[in-house]
């Protein structure tokens, strides 16, 4: 008997099929991590999805219901500033002061005296209706005159001429010439103080006159509706006609006076060692000239004469002439 030989061809072929079957089986079979012997498999996890992450809305963004925002009205809404650029008149209505139009507006007390001149020589010069001129910013509105120049207006209100030039309202351009009657804004500028002047009695006191203790007393009740400052070297007390009106201090009146441009009905009452009290917009006066008054001695009742925007008591107190803040010497 004869024994057979593979052939090359024959070992080839059984090497193919038999790597065949292996990756066969490999394919068939998951891929796990290794794990001890005898070990149970691992099953795979599921796959999980992430969600997007929420959207980053403005805080005053609220989400009703999903595809629909709701925002929320901002309780301290701040509009910004913006500079007039021109002149505006305005109207003064009851209650109205220099200081409290002013702040309204945004610009000093003093530049609105400046640009009315019988509100200038008179703070008190206020009446209900009244056209009060506001200029656009803090300063100087000069009505130009013969002779003015850019110049002259720098040097006369202490600002940098081109201040002036550069300031849109003048609305000037080289060679900055200026026309009588011309309004000029000044920004930053100012005029000196001009003292009220208020003439009473100047001969000698009665040897029977009351003199003053120095200790001021509030002379009415009532609403401080204006301070001292600048242009209003007083203090205004709101307080119903008719409110009665003592003496700060004890002294001898000096002036009994009524007027129809600022003071109405006032009185000022001289106290022998060097202070003067004034009460202004009296609607009744119940002193004389020459009469001697105690501290807390009734004088009179508030009202509302003269210009004024509502019914109070303005109340000067002076020293050796000059207008010094009432609030110093008040309890």
């Amino acid at each position: 008997m004869t024994r057979q030989t593979p052939t090359l061809s024959a070992l080839a072929a059984t090497l193919f099929c038999v790597c065949l079957l292996g990756l066969l089986r490999l394919s068939a079979v998951p891929m796990t991590a290794a794990a001890s012997p005898g070990a149970a498999p691992t099953p795979t996890p599921e796959p999980t999805e992430i969600p997007d992450p929420a959207p980053a809305w403005p805080s005053d963004l609220t989400i009703i219901e999903p595809g629909y925002l709701l925002k929320s009205p901002l309780l301290h809404t701040e509009i910004p500033s913006r500079p007039r650029k021109d002149v505006f008149v305005y109207h003064v209505t009851s209650g109205d002061t220099i200081i409290g139009i002013a702040h309204n507006f945004g610009i000093s007390p003093e530049s609105i005296l400046w640009a009315n001149e019988r509100v200038e020589l008179n703070p008190d010069f206020l009446r209900v209706g009244q056209e009060v001129t506001i200029p656009p910013t803090t300063g100087v509105l000069h009505e130009v005159k013969a002779g003015d120049s850019i110049e002259s207006l720098a040097k006369k209100y202490k600002v940098a001429a081109t201040a002036i030039t550069e300031f849109e309202y003048n609305a000037l351009a080289p060679p900055y010439f200026l026309t009588a009657g011309q309004k000029v804004m000044v920004p930053g500028g100012e005029k000196p103080y001009q003292p009220r002047v208020v003439y009473g009695y100047s001969g000698p006191l009665p040897t029977t006159a009351k003199k003053g203790f120095g200790a001021f007393a509030w002379p009415i009740s009532g609403v401080l509706t204006q301070g001292y400052w600048t242009g209003h070297r007083a203090i205004d007390v709101g307080a119903p006609t008719g409110t009665r009106v003592v003496a700060a201090d004890s002294g001898f009146v000096v002036l009994v006076r009524y007027d129809n441009f600022g003071y109405g009905r006032h009185i000022m009452i001289n106290h022998g060692n060097g202070f003067e009290t004034l009460y202004a917009h009296l609607s009744v006066i119940l002193v004389e000239p020459g009469q001697s008054v105690a501290r807390g001695q009734l004088v009179g009742l508030s009202g509302n004469t003269g210009h004024s925007t509502g019914p109070h008591l303005h109340f000067e107190v002076r020293y050796l002439g000059n207008q010094n803040n009432p609030l110093a010497y008040l309890p």
